[in-house]
């Protein structure tokens, strides 16, 4: 009896040991299929988040598409095309730029071997007869959270991608039932029903950055959300300093902005005024 007893207490202490490192690492599926995997504290940054959501704290993952392996045959994935562009200079030549992320207003570029923003509108790329104010879109998913984007105008055919809600996109052929948009370096068919049409150039809009504590070089991440809610879904965390043009504002506390590719909401206490950041210098 004894001999079994002195064999249990390094099995119990085992089983201890595997539930401390399952805890400490743990994952929450969310109700639309992502996952939130718990911080193991080594993080060299801290998310903030003022809406006391359950994401907050923590780094959401977003599932990767589903491989024709996963469930039955399923659709295949393709690459997408490549779309060159092109950005206006003051003495009208053009010069050759690589698009990081867009905006209705401004767009994170590479021109020359530097990251930099620009005015969107000074961008050229193909396109088709497109009316103004359908020239950019947002990517609506909020149920599923991603829509699928296609390399031709038919749910049926074959996958370039699937992208978060809120994504902004340059909308280069609208139809009917599909419309052809560019979205993080992908070109592709998405249905028409999956976007909101935005906006291009709007007069008197302001910049700002991410900020804590109304420093912009601190470093911090701050959340950024579907919308003006709380426990609204969370999109990204920015780090402090990260660029964002200003649509509006709430009296609850809210602020709509354009950042990083996204059309998004952040917390207005994290931003700071780069009228601001100037006069403080």
């Amino acid at each position: 009896m004894q001999h079994g007893t002195h064999l249990r207490v390094p099995a119990l202490l085992i089983c201890l040991i595997l539930l401390f490192a399952v805890c400490a690492h743990a994952v929450t599926y969310t109700e639309d299929g992502g996952m939130i995997v718990g911080g193991d504290g080594n993080d060299d940054f801290s998310v903030v988040d003022g809406t006391n959501s359950s994401y907050s704290e923590q780094t959401i993952v977003t599932p990767p598409p589903e491989s024709p392996q996963e469930k039955g045959p399923g659709p295949t994935f393709v690459k997408s095309e490549k779309m060159d562009f092109y950005f206006m200079l003051e003495d009208g030549s053009m010069e050759c730029a690589e698009m990081i992320s867009a905006g209705t207003v401004h767009s994170l570029v590479e021109l020359n071997g530097e990251k930099t923003y620009v005015d969107t509108c000074r961008l050229m790329y193909e396109i088709d007869e497109v009316p103004d104010e359908r020239r950019y879109a947002m990517i609506n998913a909020q149920k599923s959270g991603y829509a699928t984007l296609f390399n031709r105008a038919s749910s049926k055919s074959d996958v370039v991608g699937r992208f978060m809600t809120n994504r902004i996109c340059l909308v280069l052929d609208v139809g009917e039932k599909f419309t052809r948009i560019w979205v993080d370096d992908s070109v592709g068919y998405i249905a028409t029903s999956s976007l909101t049409f935005l906006e291009g150039r709007v007069e008197n809009l302001v910049t700002a950055q991410v900020s804590y504590n109304g420093k912009t070089k601190s470093g911090n991440r701050i959340n950024i959300h579907m919308n003006g809610k709380n426990k609204s879904r969370i999109l990204e965390d920015l780090p402090c300093g990260t660029h964002m043009t200003v649509f509006s504002t709430t009296d609850d506390g809210w602020t709509e902005i354009e950042a990083n590719g996204w059309h998004a909401w952040i917390l207005s206490e994290y931003v700071t005024y780069d009228s601001e950041e100037t006069a403080s210098e």
